[in-house]
């Protein structure tokens, strides 16, 4: 069985790891704090869960040690009552059972989760149920119910426990006064090492539970414990970062707005007989960052559509183009449309008809409740480019492109070279990116790093034309020598091939893409071409996206044939049509996104794919999926009656949190059983359904198309 963690995008994730600890530097812990990671990741003592759990929104992610289990976990706060946690044990001394001695010891995942069933209050404990390993193989599986109490300094905890943690157990933790950083604790482990998986030759059955003391310390982000029971010293490291927090590091290197050097132009008819004003303006207005920006006038009425490929949020981008759209348009002008567009697609449209009044906002003179009274915010319609009758097109999109500019630190990476047109088109080279891979047969770790190139140009309005190829720097991927034994068709399974065979330069993808919206609230995509590295194709994607409602629903029909690894164009015989129906529904209260897709899958299986996440404040994402298909997968662990059923968790982080200017770019990544043959997708060549949630902040409750308008 394998397993992958993987860099799925172009941000560095050496350059976000290091962010992390300047983000952590800058940050303080709330003192109410009371719990803090045991040795599995669950909130607790040392090796026992407590009833407490980290205020919502908190992540943590560490490693802990104590022999012979050594695990590297992640534990987040989804809810403010619910706890979820997940970890990948090393067990010493103890063989995987695979020919290939490189994977080392036998490893294993497990899942965790608790949910508080009444808080604490003045009088009575905080009540909480947990389940561990509670999927799998449930080496480490056990049940309990916890109750904890505060008392002065102390945080007294009582619980018990069902199989693995056999009966009662407690603990107590103290802070001492003058000294908030540092923690000292006390337990008794109820855990049953004597019936741990092969306890007598992993060592696990010398250990005898009981009396366990730890002494643990908290700066900021950062956490440490040391325990002691009956002569094994244990310990844990980790980070925990606060998700609910907007923004990490403040925006010192973001540009100021645009600042009115001038009194405004002259009257429109004057101003529509002066090129260079115009060109004045579409130039102010590309050196803001604007790209595809097509401008028409009406009587007195001036429209401007355009896009913006760095800033994260519409309200701003729209707010610094009114800017200077105040300042270097005809000065009688009475109406002002800004259609903000993603792909040449119209998201949002805002129409000014109070130009003194924004103005006056945007100045800093009024509030927001005043200025949502003198303006009109539509979505998208067919119509948005048109609704002025008798508008004068100006002058067209300029298309040509800048130098190559090599940008340090940007956007996730250590060095980009970039170079972009005003009309959208972009050559990028990134010289280094890296993917990992956990827990193949054939070796725990794999790495692959590579110089990727991207390349995207604007044909025409809604023609994309996309390419991309990597050369290989080092990797280790292609010493995955097990084959794949899977009884499906290979559609991922064979993975290994592509990443090690052919030469060190290679085409991942190259494809013309289509958007259009055909109908109100109706967008479309079509695609053909080389999709990624193992797949191309043709295919279309409609999505239906109601005006302020929870759901949205779109179709993705794709004809593919498989690629032949090593080669450039060649094909495989392999070929199958892709159809998957997408539900979405919305809870952007608690930033929460449900999504059911049901359909044909890659390998001809048919079934569903439930996904649920979670979006923090910072804009930080996480969640899982879990399929449901007709295709017997009986590969280890999968049996017959009892099949494999593909599953994973993913995790994206928007770096705008913690750069010290705004972006787009986000990193992400995935833990996926990555050489499995069920249930699995082609990766879509852009997929509407996320363009539009990304850019509109679906599942941001706080988010309002007037957010961060004045920055």
């Amino acid at each position: 069985m394998a397993h992958a963690h993987r860099v799925c995008r172009s941000p560095d994730p050496l350059v976000v790891a290091a962010l992390f600890p300047l983000a952590a530097g800058m940050i303080g812990w709330p003192e109410g704090a009371l719990g803090e990671a045991s040795l599995s990741g669950q909130t607790g003592f040392v090796h026992m869960p407590s009833a407490r759990i980290q205020p919502e929104g908190t992540w943590s992610i560490g490693s802990s040690n104590a022999e012979p289990y050594f695990a590297g976990w992640s534990s987040v706060s989804l809810f403010p009552r619910f706890e979820f946690s997940a970890r990948y044990t090393r067990i010493d001394n103890l063989s995987p059972g695979f020919e290939d001695q490189a994977y080392g010891d036998y490893k294993d995942k497990a899942f965790d989760a608790k949910i508080v069933l009444a808080p604490e209050s003045t009088f009575l404990p905080q009540i909480a149920v947990g389940a561990q390993d509670f999927t799998g193989t449930r080496l480490f599986a056990a049940r309990y119910l916890a109750i904890s109490k505060r008392a002065g300094r102390f945080d007294w905890g009582l619980g018990y426990g069902e199989e693995r943690i056999d009966g009662w157990f407690g603990g107590v933790r103290y802070r001492p006064p003058g000294l908030r950083r540092l923690g000292l604790v006390f337990e008794y482990d109820a855990t049953r090492y004597a019936e741990d998986y092969q306890a007598s030759t992993s060592g696990a059955l010398d250990r005898e539970g009981g009396a366990t003391y730890g002494i643990e310390y908290r700066s900021g982000w950062f956490g440490g414990q040391v325990s002691y029971q009956s002569g094994e010293v244990g310990a844990n490291l980790y980070v925990t970062v606060p998700l609910n927090r907007r923004e990490f590091i403040p925006k010192i290197d973001e540009p100021p707005p645009f600042a009115r050097a001038a009194p405004a132009g002259p009257p429109l008819e004057q101003w529509l007989q002066d090129p260079g004003a115009q060109h004045g303006l579409r130039r102010a207005l590309e050196a803001e960052g604007f790209r595809a920006v097509e401008l028409s006038a009406g009587d007195r009425s001036l429209e401007v559509r355009l896009s913006h490929p760095r800033i994260s949020v519409i309200g701003r981008a729209v707010g610094r183009a009114a800017r200077v759209l105040l300042a270097l348009g005809p000065s009688d002008l009475q109406s002002l449309r800004i259609v903000y567009t993603l792909n040449d697609l119209p998201v949002l449209t805002y129409v000014f008809d109070d130009l003194a009044h924004l103005d006056r906002f945007l100045a800093g003179g009024t509030d927001a409740p005043s200025m949502e009274d003198t303006v009109r915010i539509a979505f998208a319609s067919p119509e948005a480019a048109t609704d002025f009758r008798g508008l004068a097109d100006l002058i067209p999109p300029r298309g040509e492109g800048g130098g190559l500019e090599a940008r340090y630190g940007e956007d996730g990476h250590a060095l980009l070279l970039r170079s972009e047109n005003p009309s959208g088109s972009h050559f990028t080279v990134v010289p280094f990116n890296v993917r990992f891979f956990f827990n193949d047969p054939s070796g725990a770790f794999h790495y692959d790093s590579y110089a990727g190139l991207d390349y995207a140009r604007r044909l025409h309005r809604g023609w994309f034309l996309l390419g991309g190829a990597r050369l290989t720097l080092f990797e280790d991927v292609s010493d995955v020598t097990q084959p794949s034994d899977s009884l499906l068709p290979h559609v991922r399974s064979d993975i290994a091939e592509y990443l090690g065979e052919g030469g060190p330069v290679r085409l991942d993808r190259l494809l013309l893409n289509r958007y259009h919206y055909p109908a109100e609230q109706l967008y479309a995509r079509w695609s053909a071409g080389y999709y990624e590295e193992m797949y191309g194709g043709l295919g279309v994607q409609f999505l239906y996206l109601p005006t302020d409602s929870a759901w949205a629903a779109d179709l993705a029909v794709d004809a593919l044939r498989q690629r032949a690894p090593g080669e450039v164009f060649a094909f495989r015989d392999y070929s199958t049509v892709t159809a998957l129906a997408s539900l979405h529904y919305r809870v952007p209260r608690y930033g929460v996104t449900a999504t059911t897709r049901l359909g044909r899958f890659l390998a001809r299986d048919d079934g569903v794919r439930l996904e649920l996440k979670r979006r923090f404040r910072s804009g930080v994402e996480m969640g899982g999926w879990y399929s449901w298909t007709d295709a017997e997968d009986i590969t280890g662990p999968g049996q017959p009656g009892d099949p494999f059923r593909d599953k994973g968790l993913f995790l994206s982080i928007p770096l705008r949190s913690m750069l010290t200017r705004d972006t787009r770019e986000r990193a992400n990544f995935s833990l996926v059983d990555f050489t499995r043959d069920v249930a699995q997708m082609v990766q879509s060549p852009g997929d509407l359904y996320r363009q539009f949630e990304l850019a509109r902040h679906f599942d941001d409750g706080e988010h309002n198309p007037f957010m961060d308008f004045r920055k």
